[in-house]
């Protein structure tokens, strides 16, 4: 059998190319074990209207946003997959679980030692009562421990340095870790013992080991970070038991995790009206987010002026750019323009444009905008202003703050119920590009 290094994909012959990631030259031979089952057991089937109501497998932590992102709670015998960048506090939220919850846990460290663990844990001011740890990264090892003292969740840490003695190949090997995280899935559900398996990524991003990984646990967390700013996502990107697309946001304290318990105002600067400066609601994923745009437009003496954009896609911009010049007043031929989102917040979905536009457009006219307005919505490139996803998440979000005015498209009879109840909200309705443009003339 040849298995891909890059992705796991496996191929009974050797290829110069794999046939699933297109890589050349990644197909390496692994020796499979193959162990035949003589005794099959017969179970009785279960009608797939069957509730489960058994509140009893919910462990239910203490911080919100981590609840939110689990959907609701952590389900008991449920395999948790947990990866991000090196230092992004992979290791701190899983040791803080043991403030959070109050069940027993079971610490596996296969690359510290119990003294470096202990040294963490009383830096984070973590009781500890109910945490027990085991420097060990032998899988055989570690399961045989687990049989002796019943646990109800399970931290391993890493899984990249785990190894079993019963598999060629080395720790964090794409034989290595599919066969250990077999062994801890088989075990985690017949035991009914969680298990929170903690993961690197490689320099691209992706999750370290094979792609089948993803496949084989239950939920998939995933860390994101910005390397000069405390806040933390943990995004989700698959749940067997909730929603698959809900967030957590934390800020990374002196010593540890916390939730940010507003995030409607953590991404705004300030509340005075600025130039260049437009606010707006965007959806990361299902949880809306008032977010600030900025622009800056300055006059270049050179033949092709320079478009710049940070944590936007630089075509987006571009697109913003070629609407204004060919349907509004606003020309930025012998314009540099510069684009950037506060905070660092990567954003990718197209609710954003108008607020650019807006951005772009005060900081070429010289006229502040209000940060008492939201701007929402897409801008085509037949100049009209299109409705996207979650208008109705998006008002209520500004319903719940101190926000007068929304400038959204224009809306049919059929949706004005979505309009804010509060009278206190202005909502303006633009049809095009061109109405924008004359609001600051």
């Amino acid at each position: 059998m040849y298995i891909c290094t890059d992705c796991g994909n496996e191929s009974l012959k050797w290829k110069g190319q794999c046939e699933f990631c297109k890589e050349w030259n990644t197909l390496k031979e692994s020796k499979v074990s193959s162990k035949l089952k003589k005794d099959w057991e017969v179970w009785e089937l279960q009608n797939i209207k069957s509730k489960w109501e058994n509140t009893e497998e919910r462990i239910v932590t203490s911080s919100s946003e981590l609840n939110a992102v689990l959907g609701g709670w952590i389900v008991q015998w449920s395999i948790i997959l947990l990866s991000g960048e090196p230092g992004i506090g992979k290791s701190t939220l899983s040791l803080q679980l043991g403030n959070w919850i109050h069940e027993d846990i079971i610490y596996i460290s296969g690359e510290e030692t119990q003294g470096q663990i202990s040294s963490r844990a009383e830096r984070l001011d973590i009781e500890g009562k109910n945490i027990k740890i085991l420097a060990e990264n032998n899988i055989e090892n570690v399961i045989s421990t687990l049989k002796k003292n019943e646990t109800k969740l399970v931290i391993l840490d890493s899984i990249s340095v785990m190894y079993s003695s019963e598999i060629s190949g080395t720790a964090g090997s794409i034989s290595q870790v599919r066969a250990i995280t077999e062994m801890v899935v088989e075990y985690g559900k017949t035991t009914n013992t969680t298990f929170i398996i903690i993961g690197h990524v490689t320099k691209d991003g992706s999750l370290a080991g094979p792609k089948t990984l993803e496949h084989m646990v239950d939920t998939v967390l995933y860390f994101e970070w910005d390397k000069f700013d405390n806040l933390r996502i943990l995004r989700c990107l698959k749940n067997r038991f909730g929603s698959s697309s809900e967030i957590g946001l934390y800020k990374m304290e002196e010593k540890w995790l916390i939730d940010i318990e507003n995030p409607g105002l953590e991404f705004i600067s300030d509340s005075e009206d600025a130039l260049g400066s437009a606010l707006s609601v965007t959806m990361e994923w299902t949880r809306p987010l008032v977010i600030e745009t900025e622009a800056l437009t300055m006059y270049t003496k050179f033949g092709y002026p320079k478009r710049s954009a940070r944590w936007i896609v630089g075509s987006k911009l571009d697109l913003i750019i070629a609407v204004l010049g060919k349907y509004s007043s606003i020309k930025l031929d012998s314009h540099d323009v510069y684009c950037n989102i506060s905070r660092g917040l990567s954003i990718w979905e197209p609710g954003l444009d108008l607020a650019i536009a807006a951005s772009i457009i005060s900081s070429k006219t010289g006229k502040a905008l209000s940060k008492k307005a939201l701007y929402i919505w897409e801008i085509s490139l037949t100049w009209k202003i299109k409705n996207v996803m979650f208008l109705e998440r998006r008002i209520k979000e500004a319903e719940k703050m101190w926000f007068e005015t929304l400038y959204i498209p224009e809306i049919s009879s059929s949706l004005s119920s979505l309009l804010p109840k509060n009278a206190k909200i202005k909502c303006v309705q633009i049809k095009n590009i061109w109405e924008l443009s004359k609001m600051f003339q």
